[in-house]
């Protein structure tokens, strides 16, 4: 067996690349067998169609990755400037190695061979051939006359078309002719100053689980670090634009010279944005820390923006479809750092201020509470039928049995009694969502959110947020108390403009979007493993972590994972005291309820309300107390604490929501029932 498999297209552009990585890591490891293993994509199956008909990049790398979570594979290389900004959950760029030449290439006609050497040569009205929109903008802001055609087709089939006369000349990546063996084609390496890049052009990445510590490993020194930190910084704009292929933009970040405050090498960033008709374009540039890359592609993407490039790409973007949390951060994102002015320093790669807005209807919120996404339409399928739209003529008609006829379908939660142990404040929806699935639902909280025990070391931080550089969120309690503090101890909100802000979980990002803020970081899990995960996939190394500062505001019980977790990444995180979860006032009854009221589910939401529960039933074991009842618990944090306490843990579910919790229950009652329980 191999000890490696690359996954890679068949193209032969693709095979080099592949087989250049295979050999570097045989040369690096001699001991690795590997072996590559070909897999064909939606956009190798559609050569003729243009990326925008297709769904862009993503249609060369969706079967790659597929293959790659299913641990098929261990590794893809991939053009980088092919590979999506945002990557699927689970999987990171391990390594991106030496560019090559970054230039577009023009390759014309053979008669025109001996008589062009430049595009500028070009007979007016000469027929082009390219597959990008940025390319093609920008010829027709260079010339106008030109006729730019549709181009598709591995790079053979093109310079075939271009040699059968379908064009007069095609242009194509310098660095695919090159390692395909095809440089003397070149007419004209075209110089960046007439046409910029493509985001990443010239520079192959290397995917990964990031899981996968061993390949992780091996891959390590196939990185160029001056690559590394350049395209991240243009793929870092790219994000921020929100774009891919179906937008004009043109990136491209080098090395400079000696920066003598630091004493190391800048990182220059160039940036252009076109309209389709190369009528209207915005162009700029930033300079700054290589080691601060991403935050310079967002700011200079943040300062085109405000000089006009929002509104080229709201002309071009085709309509979105219903924005995701991600995309809600992205243009919160965009928004707010449209507030740089055109006149701040290029150089400093600081992020802008950030648009906020104060909002007096808090809710709390449990740490593992986050809710993926509108409650409503959970209910089965089944539950939806007892109320059919099909009238009664035309049931008859169709012999159907109609409402009269027969009983409504009994809901898959029926005859269920399920007590929900979440804060009263925050069970209506998780109850809500239990009632329409036909389940009792017994309310019995164990928790109360309350002040702080004392303001003190929250009011600290606050006084020194700008030896911070990073601000965590672990639930919408923490924003919501730390934003009223804030406000109450007569901190501008402008002052968090200057940190990164970490929000985990869904509902946390949305809060913060909410009130303004930009999420730059959105683990969805609250395990150690995952945070790290999220920032390994955000920033790739630990180069820009090392030395940092994180402030976590948090309650007294919260879970301590974020500071083991990221001390591994070299960051120092300080926990201040934000809100506290207490014991319910009213206490009465629960003893009763448990011995009284026997129930299939109890719903644990939070580790405390587990703790609360044995607290107010003075037990360290609370086997005894549910040993007929089904444990439910919302994510593995609470699901530890559950267990710490002598429980069973039947239902968690992979998606740490109360909708999720609900599905995982539907499930497990199916189960129940298929096997007689």
């Amino acid at each position: 067996m191999p000890n490696l498999i690359i996954g890679s297209r068949g193209s032969k552009l693709a095979l080099w690349q592949s087989a250049s990585i295979k050999a570097a890591l045989e040369k690096l490891h001699p001991e690795l067998s590997i072996e590559i293993e070909i897999i064909r994509t939606t956009g190798d199956k559609l050569t003729e169609a243009s990326l925008a008909q297709i769904g862009g990049k993503g249609v060369f790398t969706k079967e790659i990755e597929e293959a790659l979570l299913a641990r098929r594979i261990d590794l893809a290389v991939h053009s980088l400037k092919d590979l999506p900004t945002t990557l699927p959950e689970g999987l990171h760029i391990a390594a991106i190695t030496e560019r090559e030449d970054v230039r577009d290439a023009l390759v014309v006609h053979p008669n025109l061979a001996r008589t062009i050497k430049t595009i500028t040569q070009l007979p007016p009205g000469a027929r082009i051939g390219t597959s990008s929109l940025r390319r093609a903008a920008q010829l027709r802001r260079l010339r106008p006359d030109l006729q730019i055609l549709e181009l598709r087709g591995n790079v053979e089939t093109r310079l075939r078309k271009l040699d059968e006369g379908e064009y007069d000349a095609i242009i194509l990546a310098t660095a695919g002719l090159v390692r395909l063996g095809y440089g003397s084609r070149i007419t004209e390496r075209i110089p960046v100053n007439v046409l910029l890049p493509a985001v990443s052009q010239g520079a192959l990445g290397i995917e990964t689980r990031i899981d996968d510590s061993r390949t992780n490993f091996l891959l390590e020194n196939l990185n160029h670090w001056p690559t590394r930190c350049a395209t991240q910084g243009e793929r870092a704009l790219l994000r921020t634009f929100g774009g891919g292929c179906a937008v004009p933009v043109a990136a491209y970040g080098y090395m400079g010279g000696i920066d003598h405050s630091t004493g190391e090498r800048s990182l220059v960033l160039e940036a252009l944005v076109t309209d389709l008709d190369g009528r209207e374009s915005i162009y700029d540039m930033v300079t700054g820390s290589p080691y601060k890359s991403e935050e310079l592609g967002e700011t200079l993407a943040a300062r085109m923006m405000a000089a006009g490039a929002r509104r080229i790409l709201e002309r071009i973007k085709p309509p979105a479809e219903k924005p995701t949390v991600e995309d809600a951060a992205r243009t919160a994102a965009a928004e707010s750092k449209t507030a740089v002015t055109p006149e701040a320093p290029a150089s400093s790669g600081a992020a802008s201020a950030k648009a906020v807005m104060a909002r007096p209807d808090a809710r709390p919120e449990s740490v593992e509470a986050d809710e993926a996404e509108p409650l409503a339409g959970l209910v089965s399928e089944p539950a939806r039928s007892a109320s059919p739209q099909t009238s009664p003529v035309e049931a008859g008609q169709r012999g159907l049995a109609t409402t009269a006829d027969t009983a409504a379908p009994a809901l898959p939660l029926t005859g269920r009694r399920i007590i929900v142990t979440r804060a009263a404040k925050q069970a209506g929806e998780l109850s809500r969502l239990l009632a329409e699935n036909g389940a009792e639902v017994i309310s019995c909280p164990t928790i109360e959110i309350q002040d702080p025990s004392g303001w003190e070391s929250l009011d600290r931080a606050l006084g020194r947020l700008p030896q911070y550089q990073w601000l965590a969120f672990t639930s919408t309690n923490a924003v919501d108390y730390f934003l009223r503090r804030l406000d109450e101890t007569g901190h501008e909100r402008a002052a968090l403009s200057g940190l990164k802000i970490c929000a985990v979980g869904k509902k946390t990002a949305e809060r913060l979007i909410d009130e303004g803020l930009i999420v730059d970081l959105m683990p969805v899990r609250f395990t150690a493993d995952s945070l790290v995960e999220a920032f390994i996939r955000r920033y790739g190394t630990e180069a820009s972590l090392r030395g940092s500062r994180l402030l976590l505001p948090a309650s007294r019980t919260t879970r301590d994972v974020i500071r083991p977790a990221l001390k591994q990444l070299g960051v120092s995180v300080d926990v201040v005291e934000a809100y506290q979860t207490v014991l319910p006032e009213n206490r009465d009854g629960i003893t009763d309820l448990l011995k009284d009221t026997p129930a299939d589910y109890i719903i644990f939401t939070s580790p405390s309300t587990v703790a609360n529960l044995a607290t107010l039933l003075d037990t360290e074991n609370l086997a005894g107390w549910l040993a007929s009842t089904r444990i439910a618990c919302i994510g593995p944090v609470t699901a530890e604490s559950a267990r710490l306490y002598g429980l069973p843990v039947h239902v968690q579910p992979e998606d740490h929501t109360s909708r999720g919790l609900v599905r995982a229950l539907l499930e497990d009652t199916r189960n129940l029932s298929d096997t007689g329980s």
